[in-house]
């Protein structure tokens, strides 16, 4: 399994971070009493599966799901601990010390409690959201989950989680009065990280290898993304074949498929211009290259190579790329386990 490993820091994102840690660290010390302080430390942001987080972290915690929607769709991740939760949440309904410190030292987690952190969750949620919009101008809208699991929990598991690619963890601290200092996470898919931002995270110590893929099926795309895109490979995708012309002085580039609609011979003049202008480029030409198109058969294949186009094959993009590119990507975290 990956380890995780520690994102490049820039201005973007120590800024992006530090607003919207100084925003939750705000929100928190606005609910309770005036006087009451507590305090947020720095994210320290690094990459790691999400099965990896789950399996090394072992504290009693309450987890809150948030969905996402709008310009982006899937679930994010917070994770307090179980003291913090209690804490907060008997802050917020003015808990005597006494039991509160009680309810501490059991560990108790009853209706109570979860209704009173539910309230700070939810606040913190809409500080969450409208820090996102407002720092990247995207219509990100958060929405949290009311059910509050105690975790380890065995409904936790990973394949209970919706997205499967690897997680931005925003790892921090909240120092509380009297408790002191208890983790606090936030998980982030590496997708939702990089379209807040709008761009493409660098980790220390590895450089990704690139492949540009065109399909004229949204779904085939989004697919192959998912599939191959990992810390050591990034697909980046094509809104028209020609545009890979473009792209090839892009640094890391190993590899380009490309997913054509139906071919008919003799060509359209159209498609009989790209193919001429691909093969006519001997930087593409030299570069490892995938072409297929719906109903691709032995005698069109054939045909795209009297033309002089190396990598037509009948094997469609979707089910014979990942495998195919996995030659030049020598993608450690795709090489089947034994």
């Amino acid at each position: 399994m990956e380890k995780p490993v520690r994102i490049a820091a820039n201005e973007k994102i120590r800024t992006f971070n530090e607003k919207v840690r100084n925003g939750l660290e705000h929100a928190l010390n606005f609910m309770m009493d005036e006087g009451v302080k507590m305090q947020i430390g720095v994210f320290d942001p690094f990459l790691m599966p999400l099965q990896a987080y789950l399996g090394a972290y072992k504290k009693k915690s309450i987890m809150i799901k948030i969905h996402s929607d709008k310009a982006w769709k899937g679930e994010l991740y917070w994770f307090f601990e179980l003291k913090s939760a209690v804490v907060l949440g008997g802050m917020l309904r003015r808990l005597p010390p006494s039991a509160m410190q009680e309810k501490v030292d059991k560990e108790t987690f009853d209706d109570m409690d979860q209704d009173a952190f539910g309230e700070v969750g939810n606040q913190l949620c809409g500080i969450l959201d409208r820090a996102f919009r407002t720092l990247t101008n995207k219509n990100i809208h958060l929405k949290m989950d009311f059910k509050k699991t105690v975790y380890p929990d065995e409904t936790l598991k990973p394949e209970a989680f919706v997205d499967k690619e690897e997680f931005v963890v925003l790892l921090s601290e909240v120092t509380l009065p009297v408790y002191g200092k208890q983790k606090l996470t936030l998980l982030l898919p590496r997708s939702l990280y990089e379209v807040l931002l709008n761009l493409e995270i660098q980790l220390t110590g590895i450089t990704p290898k690139v492949v540009y893929i065109y399909s004229h099926s949204e779904d085939r795309l989004e697919k192959l993304q998912a599939e191959m895109n990992s810390r050591y490979t990034k697909v980046l995708t094509l809104e028209k074949p020609e545009q890979i012309l473009e792209k090839l002085e892009t640094p890391n580039l190993v590899a380009v498929g490309l997913d054509m609609k139906t071919m008919n011979f003799p060509l359209p003049h159209a498609d009989a211009i790209l193919i001429k202008r691909m093969t006519a480029n001997r930087s593409l030409m030299k570069m490892p290259l995938f072409v297929s198109w719906d109903g691709a058969n032995d005698g069109s294949v054939l045909e795209m190579q009297k033309l002089g186009l190396q990598g037509a094959t009948k094997t469609t993009l979707e089910t014979g790329f990942p495998a195919w590119a996995q030659t030049f990507t020598q993608d450690p975290s795709k090489v089947p386990s034994k």
